[in-house]
């Protein structure tokens, strides 16, 4: 990967101390600002609903890096900034993925 590629996949830490955390790629599909407070919300509670079994990968998980394809996800439904996303359990991180099963953010689930 040449730098410049390299530079757009790094990733943007966005932290509040009382909230979850999100890791988005800078210019993913799923747009490089940070989550609301109600996105966030509304993910911990999707996260907690689903109670999903964590999936071993090799390796770590990455935002822009494209997911197995025996990776097990749910839709995630009910919220329009999440139109189109999916939800994996992946190493132990909550992992939203594009359609095609590209990580677009790694959610920190509290």
């Amino acid at each position: 990967m040449n730098t410049k590629v390299s530079l757009l996949a790094l990733a943007l830490v966005v932290a509040s101390p009382m909230t979850s955390q999100v890791v988005l790629a800078q210019g993913a599909s799923d747009s490089a600002s940070a989550y609301s407070n109600e996105d966030r919300a509304f993910l911990d509670s999707f996260i907690s609903r689903t109670n999903m079994t964590s999936t071993t990968i090799p390796g770590n998980v990455t935002v822009g890096m494209q997911m197995p394809a025996n990776v097990q996800y749910h839709n995630i439904e009910g919220h329009p900034r999440f139109h189109g996303h999916r939800y994996a359990h992946v190493n132990n991180n909550h992992v939203i993925a594009d359609s095609t099963g590209r990580v677009v953010a790694i959610h920190h689930h509290h």
